[in-house]
């Protein structure tokens, strides 16, 4: 009984000694090759988003007169004031003076009509044609004739953008029956253009104007702070 014994105790060792050595050199290689590790897969937090596209940059030209420049203020111009109420980049082209037919008394200045490559090199996507008082005493039938002109040539020169027309204020040292024919003639041409017309003389802009105008024309800073507020406001309602 001992041989046999002897025997299976060798096949025993034999066996383990090739076990170790296939251990040892990595196992027996698969017939369909070595493995490569699985990519992990990719994860979110949950309960985030991603981050939100930048909004598209809306640029305002907006075209007027000395309420446009600034006149009566040291702060910011109502313009700067609206773009940064809505979140614009803003363009002032803006002359003292100047009108739908008021030239501001030539030299540098010309109607807004006049100043229609300068909103063009804008770029814009929203045009504000801002007054004017300035045409007050001129034939409101003139007037309404060059609004029409101008809304007509900024359709052909700009025909993406939107434009805005914001008809004059009722200052305290204009006679206001004056500047109310110069806001009827621009609000009817400016329907007929089918373009927004804001009236700040029905909405009652500024009134009562004590505290609201520096030298009972131009607005005071607090007087532009409210033309801004006002104007922001229309606009937003209007889906800006």
């Amino acid at each position: 009984m001992a041989a046999p014994v002897s025997r299976l105790a060798g096949l025993l060792v034999s066996c383990l000694a090739a076990c170790l050595a296939l251990a040892a050199c990595g196992g027996t290689d698969s017939a369909e090759g070595p493995t490569t590790p699985a990519t992990p897969p990719t994860t979110t937090t949950a309960g985030t988003t991603p981050p939100a596209a930048p909004a598209e940059e809306v640029r305002a030209v907006f075209l007027g007169d000395s309420y446009t420049v600034g006149v009566g203020s040291d702060g910011p111009t109502y313009a700067a004031q609206v773009a940064d109420r809505l979140g614009w980049t803003q363009v002032e082209a803006a002359q003292s003076g100047t009108g739908y037919v008021s030239d501001g008394g030539g030299g540098d200045n010309a109607p807004f009509g006049g100043r229609v490559d300068d909103v063009v090199a804008a770029d814009p996507d929203v045009v504000v044609v801002q007054g004017s008082t300035n045409d007050v005493g001129v034939d409101p039938a003139a007037v309404g004739a060059a609004a029409a002109a101008l809304y007509a040539e900024l359709a052909a020169a700009v025909p993406d953008a939107d434009v805005v027309v914001l008809g004059p204020l009722a200052a305290p040292v204009v006679p206001r029956a004056a500047v109310e024919a110069v806001r009827d003639a621009l609000a009817a041409a400016a329907g007929q253009a089918g373009v927004r017309f804001v009236d700040p003389i029905a909405d009652g802009w500024l009134e009562p104007p004590d505290g609201l105008y520096a030298d009972g024309l131009h607005p005071d800073e607090d007087g532009y702070a409210r033309l801004a507020d006002e104007l922001a406001e229309d606009l937003r309602a209007a889906g800006w």
